[in-house]
């Protein structure tokens, strides 16, 4: 059960001898235990009894009591099937509170915001203004009195981290500590919500909120571009935009009149949802998945509600029907998207966002295009085509057979085509026949295994070719196209697939002559062939183990490793094609080299005249488009193959323009609104009755002057009526601060979130923050300004005991910071942080195959992960690329969540995983590094002022004489230790890709064991 009578009694939210506090005390009580079966869900509503609803509940107070406090099993509520049980504590306050009268008021979070007076106190010169007179007025019921006041570095590291998530320099402390003047801590606050940091700091709650993510999710996961609007988002915080306009912007910016390209771009934030494109699904349904994600996330982010609870059915605990969601549901079903999508990157709609420059020039070329394909469809090509096929045939030759030792045509087997009957053996599955470049292809698979004769020694000291086409399979390991039976002779494979762009895959063929001592040459193809394309090889063996590879008729450059001398490959044994996953075509085996020309022959021109020779075959599509392609190159006229050749270079540099244009996903409306309906148990596919967009009816109403859509969705929200908006938004950056909020429970302002610990102050902040215009930096400014900030965060052992989550604030709350910030803090304190903001994600040191054990296809994009080099590895941890089904690891370890879905609250653990990551992962070995070559550089030779400097580099203050003693003791041990073993200490200094200062290595991976340990302390990662 949530909420635990005791702990309330323990923290003394709840005074003995007081009436009883319906809000605080019964209403929890009745929604864990009573609602499933007496409240807002009418599907399940026992004795037509709603104890969510004044007049039902008090109408049957009497029955309630009585029943609660029942002895026997038949009439005790609730009953025995029940799986929440009320203690004697529980039962005891309901029957007071029916003794009372039963006091009645309606969930606290549903009422507007009503501006209480500041209370009078008894310590008067502690409040430094109202936000403080509500605090100490608690401490002072509690009998309590508040901490005192960190003392200045503390307090300097504190709203450091909170404002721009990085620790401050010794010049920063320097210049607080000399500053003896009455504002000096306002100084210090207005330059930090100054820092450009500000906004990236602010933006990282939200990104969770958001579900920002660089891949789709689902289990393909591949890339998406959403920087853009990350950048928006840091822009938008750093411009302290109000925030009433920040909302209408992210939820209905394309709505907005003459919207323009960074209003239409701030509407990313419903389109940071998981997206998916998997073959087999269903289009329909995962738009519906979409549609609900936006209800979902607009409820969590400003309403603070779990509004998703009413997809199936009527809330449980609060009133929203199932009604209230679909109606919510018809306000973003309006979305020019389509269910599958995403697979070439940005699902539709999405805005590009050239540079002036880019956007010209793209305007330019698309006009040159489609002036040469008007240009060559105004030739009438098939005209002069149709001419062109009755006469080309006649004046193409058919390949050379002089030195053609064995042909297999491949049209689905392995039999001879020149009468030598060397035809092949089946000792499994034999091929299938699928459509080739000449004909048909042979398709095999893991079941196949062939064995065909060798025509020749393929001796070392001869000449010999090969010449076939290839496409590969599903396999993305390294493959063996073909090899000789006994070892020794030659093979022909490819390394690893992997993506070459445009949802194609591509690998390197790899050929290797073997002798019979095992000696090899291996020769592998400098650029990728596509894999999932068929393409010709023509290989000539010139003697003496020398290889010339062409693909599609062309001469590729060849990297060689391996034995330099030639090898005795002779083998007479037969060649095999075994557990091949791929489609062979038109194989060619000859005794001697094939000419440049004869190897373009057979790439090019074999196809073409195997169409031309087979008129009674129907042409598909892709052989038609071959045809033409071949006719606008080769034969059709000077002028028109010179137009074709500008028009394919033209549509390659636009193609290639478009790649470095960014663009991000955004909303869109359609022209015709879609339908929208309840689904029944929250299936896409069960429609039951019609809804028009609507706001939930426990809410105050949208007003008539607002559009129905989601501009006045989000103007709704934003109102000055509307009870939850701003309370939601105070509520998270109070616990960003304090690590919880008034409301504990930041995700849920409903009957089973937490009552909040301080309800009169959670109004006045949030009807603060409406009057003064919704301005962002000047609640934060109110927030680190009081006193109550301003405490030590020292825990005594009476606050331990009373308060240990400190929800009464006697005291500033003490937690670890946040994932991305453990480090961005390491990088920052070594002096590796690189300081660009916003721009593309980035890829740092990460373990290696993690994304390989959730990648899907090597076409795919984000399957392998590529790791950044240089300055990209050293930028902030908000930056780093964003893989769904796998998070960066070393946020994970510190519960980043996986941005699935909209989080409003992360949890936090302490695992020894975070330790074993803190002392191993490069990152931080290297951050270690480079914080010992900075404490050598900037202290001197004197290893005491090093330890100092390096301790207060990461602390914000100096250590004390008996932590020096035990750094000391550290630096000599670690000293000795690298001194008995040099080479673990060169091992250790060569961690990271950055530059080492420092020429003796057993000094400084002496000084980077220290680095490291004090890099791992507590007070480190903590926010004090």
């Amino acid at each position: 059960m949530r909420f635990l009578l005791m702990s309330m009694v323990a923290t003394g939210l709840f005074a003995a001898g007081k009436p009883v506090d319906f809000l605080r005390e019964i209403r929890p009580i009745l929604s864990d235990a009573c609602f499933q079966c007496h409240g807002p869900d009418e599907s399940t509503r026992m004795a037509n009894l709603r104890l969510d609803q004044k007049e039902s509940a008090l109408a049957k107070i009497t029955q309630i009591a009585a029943r609660v406090g029942e002895t026997k099993p038949g009439r005790k509520m609730p009953p025995a099937h029940a799986k929440v049980r009320l203690n004697a504590a529980q039962v005891g306050l309901i029957q007071k509170w029916a003794s009372e009268g039963g006091a009645w008021q309606e969930h606290w979070s549903f009422v507007a915001p009503k501006r209480a007076e500041p209370p009078a106190v008894r310590l008067k010169a502690w409040p430094k203004g109202n936000l403080d007179r509500f605090v100490l007025v608690r401490l002072e019921q509690e009998n309590l009195k508040p901490s005192p006041e960190a003392d200045k570095p503390t307090l300097l590291r504190r709203l450091s981290l909170d404002l721009t998530g990085l620790p401050p320099t010794p010049q920063e402390i320097d210049a607080f500590l000399n500053d003896k003047t009455a504002g000096a801590y306002e100084k210090q606050v207005d330059r930090l919500l100054a820092s450009p940091r500000f906004g990236e700091k602010m933006a990282l709650h939200w990104l969770d909120l958001a579900r920002y993510a660089d891949t789709h999710g689902y289990h393909i996961d591949s890339h998406r571009d959403m920087w853009p609007w990350r950048d928006w988002l840091i822009g938008a915080f750093n411009r302290n935009m109000p925030y009433d306009q920040f909302t209408i912007w992210q939820l209905a910016g394309d709505m907005l009149p003459n919207a323009t390209r960074e209003q239409i771009a701030a509407s990313g934030f419903n389109r940071n949802h998981v997206i998916n494109y998997e073959g087999g699904a269903i289009p329909e349904e995962y738009q519906a998945e979409y549609v609900i994600d936006r209800v979902e996330a607009t409820g969590t982010t400003w309403l603070g509600l779990t509004v998703g609870c009413a997809r199936c059915h009527d809330h449980k605990y609060d009133p929203i029907a199932q009604k209230d969601f679909y109606r919510l549901f018809a306000f973003f079903n309006n979305i020019e998207e389509k269910g599958l999508d995403g697979q070439k990157g940005n699902a539709a709609p999405f805005l590009k966002l050239p540079t002036d420059t880019q956007a010209t020039l793209e305007k330019e070329m698309t006009q040159a295009i489609a002036a040469r394909e008007k240009r060559i469809e105004d030739a009438k090509i098939a005209d002069r085509m149709a001419e062109w096929e009755k006469t080309k045939l006649s004046k193409m030759s058919a390949p050379a057979r002089n030195g053609l030792a064995a042909h297999y045509e491949l049209e689905g087997n392995f039999n001879e085509a020149t009468g030598t009957y060397l035809h092949g053996r089946y000792l499994g599955l034999p091929p299938t026949a699928s459509d080739g470049p000449v004909g048909q292809s042979a398709l095999l698979d893991t079941g196949a295994r062939i064995e065909i004769p060798e025509p020749n020694g393929f001796n070392e000291d001869a000449a010999f070719s090969l010449a076939f086409w290839f496409r590969g399979g599903n396999k993305l390991e390294p493959l063996t196209i073909l090899t000789k039976k006994n070892g020794a002779g030659i093979e022909i494979g490819n390394d690893e697939v992997f993506s070459i762009g445009d949802l194609r895959r591509g690998a390197h063929l790899v050929i290797t002559l073997t002798d019979a001592a095992g000696g090899k040459r291996v020769y592998q193809s400098k650029r990728p062939f596509p894999y999932n394309e068929f393409t010709h090889f023509t290989l000539n063996h010139q003697g003496a183990g020398a290889i010339e590879l062409r693909m599609n008729g062309e001469a590729e450059e060849l990297a060689v490793s391996g034995e330099t001398k030639p090898m005795g490959i002779r083998n007479g044994a037969p060649i095999v094609f075994a557990q091949m996953i791929g489609s062979l075509d038109d194989l060619r085996i000859y005794n001697r080299e094939l000419s440049a020309a004869e190897a373009r022959q057979l790439a090019i021109e074999e196809p073409v005249r195997y169409l031309l020779f087979h008129t009674g075959i129907k042409r598909s599509k892709a052989q038609a488009a071959m045809l033409r392609d071949y006719y606008l190159k080769h034969d059709s006229g000077d002028e028109l193959k010179s137009l074709y050749a500008r028009l394919n270079q033209l549509k390659a540099e636009k193609k290639q323009l478009d790649e470095q244009i960014p663009s991000t996903m955004v909303m869109k409306e359609l022209e015709k609104p879609r339908e929208s309906n309840i689904l029944k148990r929250g299936q896409y596919d069960q429609k039951g009755e019609r809804v028009e967009v609507a706001t939930p009816s426990f809410l105050p109403p949208m007003p008539s002057s607002l559009p129905r859509n989601r501009l006045g969705l989000a103007q709704w929200l934003v109102s000055k009526e509307h009870p939850l908006t701003a309370r939601v938004a105070v509520n998270r950056f109070w616990a960003m601060y304090f690590g919880n909020g008034f409301v504990k429970t930041v995700e849920d302002f409903g009957s089973q979130g937490e009552a909040p610990s301080h309800p009169e102050l959670l109004d006045a902040l949030a009807m603060d923050f409406i009057e003064s215009g919704w301005d962002l930096k000047k609640l934060q400014k109110q927030i680190v300004m009081s006193a109550t900030y301003r405490q030590s965060a020292r825990v005594t052992p009476e606050l331990k005991e009373r308060d240990p989550e400190n929800r009464l604030l006697a005291r500033m709350s003490r937690f670890r910071i946040q994932a991305e910030l453990v480090r961005d803090n390491a990088l920052a304190v070594s002096g590796l942080l690189n300081g660009e903001i916003g721009g593309r994600s980035v890829s740092p040191y990460q373990p290696p195959g993690l994304w390989e054990e959730v990648a899907y296809g090597a076409q795919f994009s984000a399957q392998r992960y590529e790791q950044s080099h240089g300055k990209d590895l050293y930028r902030r941890g908000m930056y780093s690329f964003w893989k769904r089904t796998l998070p960066p690891a070393s946020l994970a370890i510190f519960d980043a969540p996986d941005r699935e879905k909209c989080v409003a609250r992360r949890a936090t653990t302490n695992t020894p995983l975070q330790a074993l990551a803190l002392w191993n992962d490069t990152t931080y070995l290297e951050a270690a590094r480079k914080l010992a070559e900075r404490s050598i550089r900037e202290a001197g030779a004197d290893p005491a002022k090093r330890l100092k400097h390096m301790f207060r580099l990461a602390t914000a203050r100096y250590p004390s004489a008996t932590e020096m003693k035990l750094l000391q003791a550290s630096l000599d041990g670690q000293m000795a230790e690298y001194k008995a073993s040099p080479e673990a200490a060169r091992k250790l200094t060569t961690t990271g890709e950055s530059k080492i200062e420092a020429s003796d290595t057993v000094e400084l991976a002496a000084w980077m064991s220290v680095a490291s340990a004090i890099l791992n302390l507590d007070e480190v990662l903590t926010k004090e």
